[in-house]
């Protein structure tokens, strides 16, 4: 009976070291959210650019507008010269234009 404990807690310990390596850090950053041909892209205050994704309607509602998006950072090459994907999971406006 103690043996399966230890092989239970074994696997136990082990899934969580690999959710832990594989599981993404959620994020927040802030700035101008603008759509353009369907893309839509947060810029910050320090000119970095993203490229946004989730879903669509939410998005548009903010379009134009200062915003703080929560979300993941999707793995990119670092050689690759398009700026990186952030996968939106919570939008929040901070103002009605951008600054």
């Amino acid at each position: 009976m103690r043996s399966i404990w230890v092989v239970f807690l074994l696997l136990l310990v082990s899934a969580s070291a690999f959710a832990q390596q594989s599981g993404s850090t959620s994020t927040t950053l802030s700035g101008c959210m603008l759509s353009l041909n369907g893309t839509f892209s947060l810029t910050t205050s320090n000119g970095i650019r993203y490229v946004l994704k989730g879903d669509h309607d939410t998005l548009l509602s903010y379009n134009g507008k200062q915003v703080q998006v929560t979300g993941t950072m999707k793995a990119t090459k670092k050689t690759s010269s398009k700026p990186p994907t952030f996968n939106v999971t919570s939008v929040k406006k901070l103002a009605d234009f951008c600054q």
